[in-house]
């Protein structure tokens, strides 16, 4: 297949966890981030001079809250009580587009349920290390 032409639909998209997509996510977030240093001098003016350092990253979602998920809540919550580096996939499985990969933790999980509707989760796995871009081939 070639590359998706157009725009992407975010049902395309899916967070994967050592392989397995994070079950009934209703939206997904890629956060990506830089630190910056003041350079700022004598010969900078009036305006600030700012140099480019680390940069960070993260992964975020939005799920429905089902105990009997493939890959959901329990075990989001077991890497978060355990301290356990999840192997981390934001893409689909389309040749010729692109998936981002990388090491993170969960930085935190909030659940709410509220009265009369579906229960949800949020989640946000802070990226430890590199983010990998890489063509899907396969």
């Amino acid at each position: 297949m070639a590359m998706t032409a157009g725009i992407v639909s975010g049902h395309a998209i899916g967070i994967y966890i050592g392989g397995t997509r994070i079950a009934a996510c209703m939206a997904q977030n890629l956060d990506l981030g830089k630190n910056f240093s003041p350079a700022n001098n004598a010969d900078s003016g009036d305006s600030e001079v700012n140099l480019p350092r680390r940069k960070n990253w993260s992964v975020s979602g939005r799920s429905h809250f089902e105990f009997d998920a493939g890959l959901g809540w329990l075990d989001l919550f077991d890497a978060w009580d355990n301290d356990t580096q999840l192997t981390v996939l934001i893409g689909n499985d389309n040749v010729g587009d692109f998936e981002y990969s990388g090491s993170g933790y969960i930085e935190s999980l909030k659940a709410t349920f509220p009265d009369h509707e579906n229960a949800e989760y949020d989640f946000v796995i802070k990226g430890d290390g590199d983010l990998t871009e890489a063509e899907i081939t396969t």
